[in-house]
């Protein structure tokens, strides 16, 4: 008996250490991220911690135990029983899993692919969009339990006396589904109508100006969080530009990249697996600091001109208003009113000549920072992702 033991836990030790190892028939905790794939046979798997993902590829498993604020995403295999406790969350989108189930409030299991049966949601949250629903169907025995439904083209048909009835209807890629619901357990149901054909909408974000401390390149950072999908589907990011004659592509809502100085145009395209949004572009500046202050010199010198054209209609103003005060012809006007009106436009132009002289002393000032930093080293070809 104690050889066994020992033997058993040396074999467990080699599970963890070497995720290639196929194991057979054994009892194993996961607490690091993890693949279970095929050849793979346990009787119990324990998955604890609350950044601890693990990825069923397949394999064979007995009873499947998600704990803490673990994730575990099923793509292949078959398992028994899968049950989230806590706060952890199981994802299915394909294989087989016989009784996927909730034990705890905070539980969550979302389905998009494969074959469940006899889904048991307790408490939880069970979010469907796809797969096959078999078996006896799902049952909600615990108050606070919802099911939710992604679908379109729903129709339920009750059968009283038995269990609560079946719900039909269409995934988003309209394959047409029916779900059955044991006693009182459609209550919690709450069906979520996709509009077919809706694309995603891609948002590549705002214009901006990167300053380069350089002539070299300088990395910056795409933004294509505020993208949407209106039936809450992950997204696939594509951005595309051109650089030095060449298409360049990068992927995800925030990649990195390397940007030499000019003016730079990307468009981004999302897709939700099923429809492509329509192109949305960003253009990103990257200047060095000798263009960057010689584009502020440039609107200095727009802001004077423009209190140029301020200045001479309020000198207009004065003189007309000077010229009534002198003739003494004010027609209705009080004297005060307009003996104030031209006392006020007298000083805004004082303010204004002030702000001219400060703007003019300012660009005296950046004159002085451009021959500090003007650089005439050469631009080199930066680092760009592969061709596409």
């Amino acid at each position: 008996m104690r050889i066994r033991v020992v033997f058993l836990t040396v074999a467990a030790m080699l599970l963890l250490t070497n995720p290639s190892f196929a194991a057979e028939g054994l009892d194993i905790t996961l607490t690091d991220d993890s693949v279970i794939r095929d050849g793979d046979n346990y009787d119990d798997v324990f998955v604890y911690g609350d950044d601890t993902v693990v990825n069923v590829t397949g394999g064979t498993i007995g009873k499947l135990w998600s704990r803490d604020s673990s994730t575990i995403h099923i793509s292949g295999g078959r398992i028994t029983y899968a049950q989230s406790h806590d706060r952890s969350t199981i994802n299915v989108t394909g294989g087989i899993v016989t009784k996927p189930s909730i034990l705890d409030t905070g539980g969550t299991i979302n389905i998009s692919g494969g074959t469940c049966w006899n889904v048991d949601v307790g408490a939880g949250v069970l979010n469907i969009s796809g797969g096959r629903i078999t078996g006896m169907g799902i049952s909600v025995p615990a108050p606070g339990g919802v099911v939710n439904v992604h679908g379109h083209g729903f129709e339920y048909y009750p059968f009283p006396g038995r269990s609560d009835g079946r719900l039909k209807g269409y995934w988003r890629d309209d394959t047409a589904f029916s779900i059955d619901f044991l006693r009182d357990a459609y209550q919690a149901v709450v069906l979520h109508e996709i509009l077919t054909g809706s694309a995603p909408v891609a948002d590549a974000g705002e214009d901006r100006t990167i300053i380069a401390p350089t002539p070299m390149a300088v990395q910056v950072t795409l933004d294509g969080s505020a993208s949407i999908d209106a039936d809450g589907d992950p997204l696939a990011y594509e951005w595309t530009w051109t650089l030095n004659g060449g298409t360049f592509k990068a992927y995800g809502p925030e990649p990195t990249i390397m940007l030499p100085v000019g003016k730079h145009t990307f468009e981004l395209v999302v897709s939700d697996g099923i429809a492509d949004s329509k192109a949305d572009h960003v253009v990103i500046t990257v200047q060095t600091l000798d263009q960057r202050i010689n584009a502020i010199r440039a609107e200095k010198l727009q802001l004077i001109d423009a209190i140029d054209g301020v200045l001479e209609t309020g000198r207009q103003v004065a003189t007309v208003l000077g010229g009534l005060l002198a003739s003494g012809n004010l027609g209705n006007l009080p004297r005060d009113d307009v003996v104030a009106a031209r006392e006020a436009i007298l000083s805004s132009i004082q303010h204004h000549e002030q702000a001219q002289k400060s703007l003019q002393a300012s660009i005296e000032n950046l004159d002085d920072a451009i021959l500090l930093t003007a650089s005439t080293a050469e631009t080199t070809e930066p680092k760009v992702p592969d061709k596409k």
